[in-house]
């Protein structure tokens, strides 16, 4: 039986509890190349892959997020420092 998309998250969970998204990128390469990608069993083979992409599609949200954060920041440090100059000038 296959893993289904629930079962898939609650496993990313618990690998990401442990590990920092790095290296849960690097442990669901090493279970891909060594299990999935030579076991006859398509349930393993199916669940390694979905859970995989799961985290890699979460790396990349986070960089998403991370990158929309920085450039509000950069934002609100360009507003705050032309208030001030304008209060200068006064």
């Amino acid at each position: 039986m296959a893993t289904n998309k629930a079962e898939a998250i609650h496993f990313m969970k618990i690998v990401l509890d442990w590990c920092s998204p790095k290296v849960a990128r690097m442990m669901m390469d090493d279970l891909d190349f060594y299990i999935a990608e030579t076991t006859d069993n398509e349930s393993i083979k199916e669940s390694i892959k979905m859970v995989r992409e799961m985290v890699y599609a979460r790396a990349e949200e986070n960089l998403e997020i991370a990158a929309e954060e920085e450039e509000h920041a950069k934002g609100v440090l360009v507003d705050s420092m032309n208030r001030q100059r304008g209060m200068t000038k006064e």
